[in-house]
């Protein structure tokens, strides 16, 4: 629980300004009319926060991020590495089966018990388009309040399906990491013993850190079109009205209207973000676990 949230914090603490350009360029609004205006590049929306609201803008969300990435994290990779030890007896740990299990399991349980969090940081992020009936939130208060008060208890869990279908990218990124540390693991284990040296458990730290990075990496592009779907059912309503509804309802509007572009929109701020936030994350995690069990602390 300990490595899993205070790798998550550090790690999104240090890329929070990432995330709030990203969730600009998944915005409708980004879509509608600054790209043909030019201002839906990455570049001119940096500048469009340090404009408006300084360097605050590029932590907007920062601080539900704070509150919800260590029960988040923590929940994760805990229920990860429970639910990994229960299938060994039925699907052997590290092995592709079990390592997908394991991640898509751990993704509902920490996305279950975080959402409304990450709804929140959502609209916080967004810049509000007055010219649609759309205001900008006077604090986090004001956003909570809001959100409950125009759709209740469901509107916290705005965007869950998106996220529940981005548990198979935890799942794909996990079976990849798995296999690069055991395959990385098998050849260092291989050329210690041409050296007499003894079989290690342990890989070199930066090992760690490209594995991961290289496992997000694919993982993430691999199913990256939920990322936007999810923002755009998170956004207030235009005008009165909700027009994305659902994750597949919103690919569909999507694709029609704006193209692979549209689906991939703001992909390349987002892997800036995630990748070496992951990395970071997975070696922290890696690190912190070997720390503690030197002392018998159970993870």
């Amino acid at each position: 629980l300990l490595s899993g949230g205070l790798a998550g914090t550090i790690a999104s603490c240090l890329t929070n300004p990432l995330e709030v350009i990203k969730t600009q360029l998944q915005s409708s609004s980004t879509a509608a009319g600054d790209m043909v205006a030019g201002r839906g590049h990455p570049v001119a929306i940096a500048k469009r926060i340090m404009e408006q609201d300084g360097v605050s803008g590029f932590f907007r969300g920062l601080p539900p991020t704070l509150v919800g990435i260590i029960p988040s994290r923590s929940a994760y990779f805990y229920s990860y590495q429970q639910i990994k030890k229960r299938l060994g007896p039925y699907l052997p740990e590290g092995s592709p089966p079990n390592a997908m299990l394991a991640g898509f399991m751990a993704g509902i349980t920490s996305n279950t018990l975080t959402n409304p969090i990450w709804m929140v940081r959502t609209r916080m992020q967004l810049l509000a388009d007055t010219t649609a009936g759309q205001r900008a939130y006077n604090g986090y208060g004001d956003a909570i309040s809001t959100i409950w008060r125009e759709d209740g208890l469901k509107g916290f869990y705005k965007g869950i399906q998106a996220s529940y279908w981005g548990c198979a990218e935890g799942a794909v990124q996990f079976i990849l990491y798995e296999q690069f540390k055991t395959r990385l693991l098998g050849r260092l284990n291989a050329q210690r013993a041409e050296c007499g040296l003894p079989a290690t458990e342990e890989l070199p730290k930066m090992t760690y850190f490209w594995s991961a990075a290289a496992a997000k990496m694919c993982a993430s592009i691999a199913t990256y079109p939920h990322e936007v779907a999810r923002t755009r059912m998170r956004e207030q309503a235009r005008g009165g009205i909700y027009k994305y509804k659902s994750m597949w309802q919103s690919l569909a509007v999507i694709s029609q209207e704006e193209g692979m572009k549209g689906l991939y929109s703001g992909m390349g701020v987002h892997l800036l973000k995630v990748v070496p936030n992951s990395a970071f994350m997975f070696l922290t995690y890696e690190v912190v676990r070997s720390w503690l069990s030197e002392f018998t602390v159970v993870d």
